[in-house]
């Protein structure tokens, strides 16, 4: 595969202190067509900072155990994608927010893909045995996945509001205040009801207090909203509308709400597996129940009135 910084050497006819193109590589660019290389020094270890990175695994066995390298890269590695899911949800409320719904569903369909990404690497995780993970994990004390900010403002920023969730984080003031920012925010669901309001056009009928509702509280199922979603995912569809492909982006962004929520209880469900596989029923590094509490988030509904509306289609 391809990697965006195999690039071939620059030609020295080519570089002057203007950055201008040579001509002889392309036909169709002229001198000051290319910008100016800014950074002469730039390197792929520069730009990415790899040699910082590789000095943030630092075990603490002793001596080091072989898997423990692995647990924390693992983890770390889900932190860059939290980041990433994090920024691109912020990108789809934006758009949302401007009514752009296809780009809205562009970057929803990254989230999937990050998703993907997140779910497969639990079989990487689970190559390291329950003995090699006992070896180690008591290091790992009183440290807990629980106390992951990035994974909580995920969580809270769809919907799975759950105030208790903050007493989780320890003595970590800091981390409990850029929580707690979350946990009123309003979820991309929302963003997306406010957006079809406004293309209403007196189709939808979206009931007002979906529109005022408290944010720092979960989604709850609204039967008037699912009769207006029912009116959206049959639209396209529908012969009468002289354009009857006009709401397709709002029905694709729809879905694509429900498959990210789907995606988080496939990964919620594989994570509590391995949980188990690794410590049982026990409690775990943080003092929480472990698999007991994990298994409680497999049957919540973020976005209730999407599920509802499948029964309703028949």
């Amino acid at each position: 595969m391809a990697c965006p910084f195999a690039h071939s050497a620059p030609d020295p006819a080519s570089s002057g202190s203007t950055g201008g193109a040579n001509p002889n590589l392309n036909p169709h660019l002229k001198p000051g067509d290319m910008p100016a290389v800014r950074h002469t020094n730039l390197t792929y270890g520069s730009y990415l900072k790899v040699a910082e990175l590789l000095t943030l695994q630092q075990p603490l066995s002793v001596p080091p155990h072989h898997d423990e390298m692995l647990f924390i890269i693992s983890h770390q590695v889900y932190e860059l994608w939290f980041r990433q899911m994090l920024h691109d949800l912020h990108g789809v409320c934006g758009h949302l927010d401007a009514d752009e719904p296809l780009k809205a569903a562009q970057l929803l369909d990254r989230v999937h893909k990050i998703q993907n990404l997140l779910i497969e690497q639990i079989p990487l995780l689970e190559t390291m045995f329950s003995t090699d993970f006992a070896r180690f994990r008591d290091n790992l004390r009183p440290a807990s996945g629980f106390q992951s900010v990035q994974f909580r403002k995920v969580e809270f920023l769809l919907g799975a509001k759950n105030p208790r969730i903050l007493d989780l984080v320890g003595d970590d003031q800091s981390a409990r205040d850029e929580m707690t920012t979350y946990l009123s925010k309003s979820t991309p669901y929302d963003h997306f009801i406010a957006h079809l309001a406004r293309e209403d056009h007196g189709r939808f009928n979206i009931p007002a207090a979906a529109l005022k509702r408290d944010t720092s509280k979960p989604h709850e199922l609204s039967e008037d909203l699912v009769t207006s979603l029912v009116t959206l995912y049959r639209a396209p569809y529908d012969k009468s509308l002289a354009v009857n492909e006009r709401y397709w982006p709002q029905f694709i962004v729809a879905e694509h709400l429900l498959q990210m929520e789907e995606k988080l209880a496939i990964w919620r469900f594989h994570h509590v597996k391995m949980v188990e596989r690794m410590i049982g029923f026990g409690s775990g590094t943080g003092g929480s129940s472990g698999a007991k509490y994990l298994r409680q988030t497999l049957e919540a509904k973020l976005y209730p009135d999407l599920w509802s509306v499948r029964d309703r289609l028949g």
